[in-house]
């Protein structure tokens, strides 16, 4: 395209060949020289465009052999993505937490038809074992991540499921400091959502949903927690 870095023409079509030819995870790209020539670049553009390939995880140089396609994997790509484009910025991870909101309340309906009685005393126990560690004022993040993934698994997308695990990976080390002073009043919402499933009453997991995701938190662009 037109203003596009010369790399980046590289690369697409590199794709292009890709596809054209068919080529699945294994095989190999063509030599650096053959694709210098076929594509017109100078090797330092050809790199460029490779490299941008490794870091989606799309491709992988391996010593003696040559550049190899690598199996298609979406959370390498929300991952990389997300988590370069965040960093530090509180308002792109407020942004993405944001989203994350919308996601789960969006798909709630779905997920509620969806989760068995097997599923909701796997929620149970995972809600537990976050009792009990904040009882020993441990901090339980990856519970609480595992909890909301646990809720949709049911849905069967593995695409929402990646790109909610590339947020939660964000949120990870975002204001630590800030979401301890909130973790009792956390940890309550989560009983209110096993709560409301347990009793198989969905208008109460909507509402324990809906108050889950009203702290400031999930606010687009919010640098404190004064109601997480």
């Amino acid at each position: 395209m037109k203003g596009d870095k010369l790399y980046m023409q590289a690369f697409r079509e590199i794709r292009a060949y890709i596809l054209k030819n068919g080529l699945c995870p294994g095989d190999l790209l063509p030599s650096e020289q053959a694709l210098c020539e076929m594509l017109g670049v100078s090797r330092n553009v050809l790199r460029e465009a490779i490299k941008s390939m490794e870091l989606m995880g799309m491709v992988a140089a391996q010593p003696g052999r040559g550049t190899v396609l690598l199996p298609f994997s979406l959370d390498f790509i929300f991952q990389n993505v997300i988590l370069s484009t965040a960093g530090e910025d509180h308002r792109a991870i407020g942004e993405m937490l944001g989203i994350r909101k919308k996601l789960e309340l969006s798909y709630m309906y779905d997920a509620y038809a969806a989760l068995t009685d097997a599923d909701i005393r796997e929620l149970r126990a995972i809600f537990e074992t976050m009792r009990r560690k904040w009882s020993e004022r441990t901090t339980f993040h990856a519970d609480d991540r595992l909890f909301h993934m646990s809720l949709f698994k049911g849905l069967n997308n593995p695409t929402l499921l990646s790109l909610m695990d590339a947020i939660w990976s964000v949120d990870e080390n975002f204001m630590q400091e800030e979401k301890v002073k909130f973790l009792s009043a956390s940890l309550t919402k989560h009983e209110n959502i096993v709560l409301a499933l347990e009793a198989h009453n969905r208008d109460a997991f909507v509402a324990a949903m809906i108050a889950h995701f009203a702290s400031h938190k999930y606010l687009v662009g919010r640098k404190n927690f004064a109601e997480l």
